[in-house]
């Protein structure tokens, strides 16, 4: 669930998620980073969003896809950026359920720092003294919507 709530939090900029309200309403103040965010909401798993727990869901169901192929291929990664180096490597070899959530996982990653690079200069300029974490970026930014580039604009849910 670490890794989903990662990907959810790089891509809230990109996308709004389902799970991004719950986050916002279940553990205010929970900075980012470190699985604090994942810890928060595994504790409060019962009082989540019919709609996370339906996103959640299907990012359990695509990484019990790609169980099997890690156990195999990657047994002695450590998760998160070593395991992904391993599975790339690995590519040819896994199953295609895996080889098709992991490259969803990877598009998910690109698009969501692709939106924070055309974003970042408005950030920096409105957003400056916001401590990142929490969505709080995305929360000025949406406040400063007139005043945004037309490409991030475009992007800023």
């Amino acid at each position: 669930m670490a890794l989903l709530l990662a990907l959810l939090l790089a891509q809230a900029q990109a996308a709004p998620h389902p799970c991004m309200e719950d986050v916002k309403k279940l553990c205010p103040g929970v900075e980012a980073g470190g699985g604090r965010i994942s810890a928060c909401l595994q504790e409060r798993a019962a009082d989540l969003s019919e709609d996370c727990k339906t996103r959640v869901a299907q990012f359990r169901e695509g990484a019990e896809a790609c169980e099997a192929d890690t156990k195999k291929l990657c047994p002695d990664s450590k998760p998160g950026n070593e395991r992904n180096a391993c599975m790339q490597q690995h590519k040819n070899e896994v199953s295609p359920a895996c080889r098709e959530f992991f490259w969803r996982m990877v598009q998910l990653r690109n698009d969501a720092q692709a939106t924070m690079r055309a974003c970042r200069p408005d950030a920096k300029k409105l957003c400056k003294d916001v401590k990142q974490g929490g969505g709080k970026v995305l929360q000025c930014q949406q406040q400063h919507r007139s005043e945004l580039s037309p490409e991030c604009g475009r992007l800023v849910p």
